[in-house]
């Protein structure tokens, strides 16, 4: 334990500039003050040049002081002070630099990150590639905002399978993807095979999101092949998942067909056609006059109408009833 204690006693002399043989002259002459130069030479066993030039250093660095011939050692807390503050003032000064370089590496890591978590696809071939590995991957839940045109196929294979291993999809479609004759965007079979589908009367933007990690967002233009970003963390992220749930909460459900309603809203249509005011209504359903104007509100916007006439229209030409 002796030796370790030395050791790690030299060692941080070492640190004060001071070499071996003046570290242990000091520590002699700390112990037992030496008659001269000769006698802290024999002292330590090393030649009196040797010693001498260690003492005229230990001497200006103010770590032993000579009273006639003399050599004594300055007390610790004195001799060390002045070096003690140095020190301190250096450490301040390497704080403060690494400050600055803690600030540059956390400007460059956000860049770097912010790089790193978005991806660009180009290609049709790419594109189309990437966004059914994204599908694939896809463990719990699927969302998406759709609208036109379309160009990646409507027959989406790695939905089906997705769907019949039980994944979630929630999907938004822009109002005139629904009015299109034929259905070729196959919302029938979604809507069928257990999609959660709403409609919007404007969707902002195309955009699917992989269990909330991933965000696939296609960027088409008549001028430029098909391109594509894939988003998969930071803020941009957090933004696209907030985007997705404002449209859906302000889309309205879309039922299996177009021509199905479920039971409520049918008999809540058959009394607008009876000419029931929203108040008349309200005390059939017993419901408040707010609520039942809500619910009218969502049949408008699901027959993409705006009075209660064009309503009772739509309703009839589609055979809502």
């Amino acid at each position: 334990m002796r030796t370790t204690s030395k050791k790690v006693r030299f060692d941080l002399l070492h640190t004060f500039g001071l070499d071996d043989l003046e570290e242990n002259a000091y520590l002699a002459l700390l112990r037992l003050p030496a008659s001269d130069e000769r006698d802290l030479s024999e002292r330590l066993g090393r030649p009196a040049e040797t010693v001498s030039v260690a003492v005229d250093h230990l001497v200006k660095e103010g770590f032993i002081r000579r009273a006639g011939n003399r050599l004594l050692a300055v007390q610790p807390d004195v001799a060390f002070g002045p070096g003690l503050l140095r020190r301190h003032g250096e450490m301040q000064r390497v704080q403060t630099f690494i400050a600055t370089l803690m600030e540059e590496y956390r400007e460059r890591s956000a860049l770097r990150d912010a790089r790193e978590a978005v991806e660009v696809v180009i290609g049709a071939a790419e594109v189309m590639a990437r966004w059914q590995h994204l599908q694939r991957a896809a463990q719990k839940e699927v969302k998406s905002l759709a609208k036109e045109p379309i160009v990646i196929s409507a027959d989406n294979q790695a939905q089906r399978v997705a769907m019949a291993s039980g994944i979630v999809y929630r999907s938004v479609y822009e109002r005139t993807m629904i009015d299109v004759p034929g259905d070729p965007y196959q919302l029938a079979w979604s809507a069928a095979n257990g999609e959660l589908m709403r409609i919007a009367t404007d969707v902002p933007t195309k955009l699917m999101i992989f269990d909330g990690r991933a965000a696939f967002v296609p960027l088409m233009s008549a001028s430029v092949e098909p391109a594509a970003l894939v988003i998969t963390s930071g803020t941009l992220l957090g933004v696209l998942n907030w985007v997705f749930e404002t449209v859906w909460a302000g889309a309205v459900p879309f039922p299996a067909t177009e021509n199905t309603l479920g039971p409520e809203e049918q008999r809540l249509l058959s009394l607008i056609i009876a000419g029931y005011t929203d108040r008349a209504i309200s005390k059939q359903f017993g419901l408040s006059h707010r609520t039942v104007q809500r619910r009218v509100r969502q049949l408008t916007r699901l027959a993409g109408v705006e009075t209660r006439l064009q309503l009772v229209w739509h309703a009839a030409k589609h055979d809502w009833l």
